[in-house]
């Protein structure tokens, strides 16, 4: 368990002369418009969107803040220098990568750093992306900086969500967000002749005589009920119920939540671990959800490990090291994520990692939804001894 206290290390610096070596030599907007086009890594994009900030945004110095892992934290800066090119740096920090959620917490994070401080600082949240942009102004900007800024805001987010590397494994809303829409319409369109086909099956089955026939009645039943549970969970996925907020303790939800897998896991030779920094953490979340949400994670470890036909165990954490915000890692021992096409489509609907046949792939889409619903951040990323580590930082007060 962490102390309460946020940890603070001593930051590892790397200077970059300019993120023209990542991408050639050409001017700085040929840079950035062949980004706009290209397959590019996250530090090339980070290096370019920090140095835009300086050349185009008119700002004195630019910080984008992001993860390398559940505790630490990489700060990409750029500032301005009289008569040169900006000067780019790069320092890592031993910082939770829930500060990202929070102004706050992203100011103490970087306040001993001495990259940036003072007036004229704009913070941007942008938890979708895993990252935070701060930004310094002069004291006077010019007005036509105003409207570019605003661009630069797009620009920017646009540019870092195309990254092809990213250490860290995030959803993708935009995608996601498409998905819901497809999935609200196709459920509509396909629940009323499923309806038809269950009606048909029942009555077949009650004027039936034969064995055989019964059996395939009732094959037909099984694998309908089937598809209206995935059809279910799609539209769930795709309109998921506000949630009915209430201040609740989180510790109690998890340990209730873990109780009806006990014997299931137990049987397995899976041993569940829960572990926690307080024994009464408030927060104001939706019970239900919160409980699915924990179940989602919890259930996805116990199939990773005993779909490797071993046993293992499962850990529980939970932090609530920073005032504004409540953090749960659940991480398992299995065999992890090996591959790159699991990694990219995890948090898919219809999408499972594992052999045909077992679930329906959508456990981690609808806790990706429950956390994107109460203002929250779920990441993934693989322990240096192997296994699976999935990280949920939800508000407090969201």
């Amino acid at each position: 368990m962490r102390s309460t206290k946020m940890p603070h290390s001593t930051p590892d610096w790397t200077d970059r002369n300019s993120s023209e070596e990542l991408i050639g030599d050409k001017p700085f907007l040929h840079r950035l418009l062949t980004a706009q086009v290209s397959e590019l890594g996250w530090d090339t994009l980070t290096s370019l969107v920090v140095e835009a900030w300086i050349r185009l945004g008119g700002a004195t110095a630019a910080l984008l803040l992001s993860p390398t892992g559940a505790e630490d934290m990489q700060i990409d800066c750029c500032r301005a220098t009289e008569g040169q090119a900006p000067h780019l740096s790069r320092i890592t920090l031993a910082q939770p990568f829930a500060v990202l959620l929070n102004q706050g917490d992203i100011i103490e994070a970087i306040a001993e750093t001495g990259l940036i401080g003072g007036l004229h600082v704009q913070v941007l949240l942008w938890p979708d992306l895993a990252a935070a942009m701060i930004v310094q102004f002069p004291e006077v900007i010019e007005p036509s900086q105003h409207a570019l800024q605003e661009t630069l805001v797009t620009n920017c987010r646009q540019l870092l969500s195309r990254a092809t590397d990213r250490a860290i494994l995030i959803p993708r809303a935009d995608l996601l967000e498409a998905m819901a829409e497809f999935a609200a319409g196709a459920g509509h369109e396909i629940n009323n002749p499923l309806g038809s086909i269950l009606g048909q099956t029942q009555l077949l089955l009650k004027s039936e005589q034969s064995t055989d026939r019964k059996q395939a009645f009732e094959t037909i039943g099984a694998q309908a009920w089937r598809i209206r549970d995935m059809i279910g969970n799609a539209m769930l996925f795709a309109r998921p119920p506000q949630p009915q907020k209430q201040l609740l303790n989180l510790v109690d939800v998890v340990q209730q939540t873990l109780q009806p897998f006990d014997k299931a896991a137990a049987d397995a030779a899976i041993e569940i671990r829960f572990a926690t920094t307080a024994n009464e953490i408030e927060i104001l979340a939706d019970r239900s959800q919160m409980s699915t949400l924990i179940a989602q994670l919890v259930r996805n470890g116990i199939e990773a490990i005993r779909g490797a036909d071993r046993g293992g165990g499962v850990s529980v954490t939970l932090r609530d090291d920073l005032p504004q915000t409540v953090e749960l890692s659940v991480v398992d021992n299995g065999p992890g994520l090996l591959s790159d096409e699991v990694r990219r489509h995890l948090f898919n609907p219809f999408f499972s990692g594992r052999s045909a046949g077992r679930g329906l792939g959508f456990g981690l889409c609808l806790a990706w939804q429950i956390v994107r619903i109460h203002g929250g951040l779920i990441l993934h990323d693989t322990p240096a001894e192997g296994g699976a580590a999935f990280h949920v930082a939800i508000p407090r007060q969201a």
